[in-house]
């Protein structure tokens, strides 16, 4: 697992140990202080004296060094983390042996250390060394009380009070960090999995990876999601699909199973497990020896009381599920929720933006190709008539559908050349600008001038669309409208804003009782224009007065 994620064991476990080696130079400082204070309290007389100045000087200077070198390492070299838990805990046990032996004839209780010892393993590596490490404590205590009898006066019910609560210490600190050792690691595991969900677009490829991870993190030999029913017909969460397992085990999830099913898992909205499904009263004997399941477990997948779906795990042979595992399942569950959710939503904002496109494309179509192909269809019925009639005039029909044709044909190429010639990167986009500019002016007969100024990075491609779309929309307004002679078009970009203007010196016109008109007869160019600002997180405004020119602004968020 890497150091430098949102969460890592390795920087969890420095971080303990660095408490712990603050701990253990205060314990350290306090032993010595302790020595030295019993000292004075002795005498001068070197007869007299239980323990020499030379003794105290050495555990003194031993534990501080010991203590003070801990320290340091985790300090300046954490990456010698793992070797330094691992010498600590065996030179520990021997440093605390050879200070009770040196002071078993003083009556402070330097045994106390062996709290310290076993918590310290306990939290390092759990239950099982923890006990080891109080059968070392208890070995090391005794071995000292056997060489120094004259000193501890064996008292066996405090030897035995003493070793009975270290070994409740050591089991509920074991216990303790156990569990917490279990919850880091899966803790690092889903942090890993997060990171692999951010690469993943569609909500098919969440939930595939989803069941890919959770058979490998568990173990497991199937898995597979059943989505929420959200319709109030009964039907599917739009977007999700069942996936992941044969159709029999899909179908007796979705449409019975108990408390298993899909929509009661989501209902209690808290994972189960069942490690003995054939005895399981939550299932039906007929239903358990069809699935042939021996182990299962289920997590809902919740996104703010949204239910999402449920995801499934299942052992056939000996694989038992522990509630580590369901504990790594939800977590992985309440991680990849909200991942699918946002990709649901994406995949239906994508399809609406495509959806509005389809629509611009079919008003472009109605309002220039179809009234071509309407014209011609006219012109052919009278020349159909005239043929025989007036072979002069249907000549000059003639004419006249293949003038409509080619500038048909024209106008296709020229829109077809926008759709291929439009993108986000800088180049393109002037381009783009450029082309549809000299074609509004070309076709109303004004001057335009162009100051171009887009950002020098590439915009994002729905920007730039929209940002192309509005400045053609509005030139084409002006060609349409204006009666201008002089049509002026401004892009800049300043502070992550997309600027667009489009001034004419035309006759102008009143904005709100013309937009007014123009929307109730249909005509919803600037409407269009509005809402392709905002859904830019822009804005749209346009200032005009009768004879006095129009000036239009929109305003894009890059």
């Amino acid at each position: 697992m890497k150091a430098g994620g949102v969460y890592s064991i390795k920087l969890e476990r420095l971080s303990a140990e660095r408490q712990q080696s603050v701990i253990r130079l205060l314990l350290s400082a306090t032993t010595s202080l302790l020595l030295l204070k019993f000292h004075i309290d002795q005498g001068p007389d070197p007869v007299e004296q239980i323990i020499s100045l030379d003794q105290i000087i050495v555990l003194t200077t031993i534990f501080l060094v010991y203590s003070a070198l801990v320290w340091s390492i985790l300090k300046w070299r954490p990456e010698l983390l793992r070797e330094t838990m691992l010498a600590s805990s065996i030179i520990e046990i021997i440093l605390i042996t050879f200070l009770i032996r040196q002071t078993a004839g003083i009556d402070i209780p330097f045994y106390l250390w062996y709290l310290f010892y076993v918590v310290s393993v306990s939290t390092r590596y759990g239950r099982q060394l923890s006990i080891l490490a109080l059968a070392a404590c208890i070995v090391s205590f005794v071995w000292v009380v056997c060489l120094a009898p004259q000193s501890y006066a064996v008292n066996v019910p405090a030897v035995l009070g003493f070793t009975s609560f270290l070994l409740v210490l050591a089991f509920m600190f074991g216990q303790i960090s156990e569990r917490q050792i279990n919850y880091q690691a899966s803790l690092a595991v889903v942090n890993e999995f997060r990171a692999e969900l951010a690469g993943l677009a569609t909500s098919a490829e969440i939930i595939g990876h989803l069941l890919i991870r959770a058979k490998q993190l568990l173990n497991a030999e199937q898995a597979w999601f059943l989505p929420a029913q959200r319709g109030s017909d009964g039907s599917e969460a739009v977007g999700l699909r069942s996936s992941g397992a044969d159709p029999v085990l899909l179908s007796t999830f979705r449409e019975g199973g108990g408390v298993w099913n899909v929509e009661e898992v989501l209902k209690e909205q808290r994972p189960i497990i069942s490690n003995n499904l054939i005895k399981d009263s939550s299932l039906s004997r007929e239903i358990s020896a069809k699935l042939n399941l021996r182990h299962l477990a289920a997590s809902p997948m919740m996104v703010r009381s949204i239910p999402v779906g449920v995801v499934y795990v299942a052992n056939r042979k000996d694989k038992p599920l522990m509630s580590s595992d369901l504990q790594l399942l939800e977590l992985m569950a309440t991680q990849a929720a909200p991942v699918v959710e946002n990709a649901l939503l994406w995949e239906r904002l994508r399809e609406a933006a495509a959806s509005e496109e389809r629509l611009r494309i079919a008003r472009d179509l109605h309002d220039n190709f179809l009234q071509t192909l309407a014209a011609i269809k006219l012109h052919l019925e009278r020349c159909k008539l005239l043929i025989q009639k007036d072979t002069t005039r249907a000549l000059e029909g003639i004419d006249k559908i293949h003038q409509i044709a080619t500038r048909g044909l024209a106008e296709v190429r020229s829109y077809l050349s926008e759709l291929r010639l439009m993108g986000p990167e800088p180049s393109r986009f002037k381009q783009a600008i450029e082309r549809c500019s000299a074609e509004a002016a070309s076709k109303a007969g004004f001057k335009v001038h162009l100051d171009l100024h887009p950002p020098e990075e590439a915009m994002p491609p729905n920007v730039a669309l929209a940002a192309f779309q509005i400045v053609r929309e509005l030139l084409n307004n002006a060609a349409a409208h204006s009666g201008a002679e002089h049509v002026e078009v401004r892009v800049y970009s300043q502070d992550g804003k997309l600027y667009l203007e489009v001034e004419d010196d035309g006759k102008g016109f009143e904005v709100a009782r013309v937009r007014a008109e123009k929307a109730s007869e249909g005509h919803l160019g600037l409407v269009g224009v509005d809402e392709r600002a905002r859904q830019s997180h822009g804005s749209f405004k346009i200032a005009s007065e009768p004879e006095k020119g129009t000036l239009a602004t929109a305003v894009l968020t890059i």
